[in-house]
């Protein structure tokens, strides 16, 4: 008897942990609608050549090395990163004799909190310090961000609903103007296969509607559509692409939008950490010009 009854709590705890693994999570921020679709239609792509190596030392800096060359214009900076705990502070040096620092924390204040403060020289006008404020609950997420420096601006977003669909508002108001620069509003709809949004931008004029699709058990195969409609001149534009991960190692992307524009990308990973990605966009309304390549090579020693 006391086995069986031992070995009922047993189950009685397996069930109760499976039951709280399987509880819903909350809805997802408003930063997050429709990004699956608008990653698969830009992320990645790139028109110059990049080259960036990443070295470790001893007491955990990252020193980066990147050269950049677009055109005839061509580029480099270093930076070093070193994280200890919840703090990270990074410099970056450029060819331009600018020198930006970005000193940030996590959870020091509030568990929830972030608070990043960055200064640039010799251009410090443009330095600042954020705070921003992520809580997720149950059935809503809300984010602040709060800028504070010469024309401090407030970014408010708020979202209510589940992890499957979610209703969401964006608003970022400007103390200086004492106004509403942003006023976005939108819904989400998602499950393992499936990830569709409607946003209503820009103060009303501009309607984005994106469907991205996940083929198969196994995911690898993903399409998408995006359109959009500026409301104050009537004018459409629609965006397709298509994603396949052809193994571990290798992805492979295309969009093509009513422009004319065909975006093409492969994306192979050498290592874990080191990646080379190839990108060639061809303009179908004008087979006569030359398409632009480019390439991007990161290698994390």
């Amino acid at each position: 008897m006391a086995n069986n009854s031992h070995q009922r709590k047993k189950k009685r705890s397996k069930t109760s942990k499976r039951h709280k693994q399987q509880e819903p999570a909350g809805p997802r921020r408003f930063s997050e609608f429709g990004k699956f679709a608008n990653d698969l239609l830009t992320k990645g792509y790139i028109h110059d050549q990049t080259l960036s190596i990443s070295t470790h030392s001893c007491n955990g800096v990252i020193i980066t090395s990147r050269a950049s060359r677009q055109g005839r214009r061509s580029a480099a900076n270093v930076g070093a990163q070193y994280k200890y705990k919840n703090a990270a502070v990074e410099v970056n040096f450029d060819t331009k004799s600018s020198i930006a620092t970005t000193l940030s924390f996590r959870g020091e204040i509030l568990p929830s909190m972030n608070v990043n403060a960055s200064l640039r020289l010799p251009e410090y006008g443009s330095s600042q310090l954020n705070l921003k404020f992520q809580q997720s609950f149950r059935n809503a997420a809300l984010s602040i961000s709060v800028g504070l420096n010469q024309s401090p601006d407030i970014l408010l977003s708020a979202t209510i609903g589940t992890s499957s669909i979610a209703f969401g508002i964006e608003s970022k108001y400007k103390t200086t103007s004492r106004s509403f620069s942003r006023l976005d509003a939108g819904i989400s709809v998602t499950n393992p296969s499936r990830d569709a949004s409607i946003i209503l931008a820009e103060k009303g004029d501009l309607l984005r509607l994106a469907y991205a699709h996940r083929f198969g058990q196994s995911r690898k195969i993903s399409a998408v559509a995006e359109v959009t409609r500026r409301l104050s001149n009537n004018k459409n534009s629609l965006a397709v692409g298509v994603s396949c991960i052809a193994d571990k190692l290798t992805t492979v992307k295309a969009t093509l939008n009513n422009r004319g524009k065909l975006q093409a990308l492969l994306v192979h990973k050498i290592k874990p950490n080191s990646s080379l990605n190839i990108s060639a966009e061809f303009n179908m309304k004008a087979l006569d010009k030359i398409p632009r390549i480019g390439l991007a090579l990161a290698l994390r020693l």
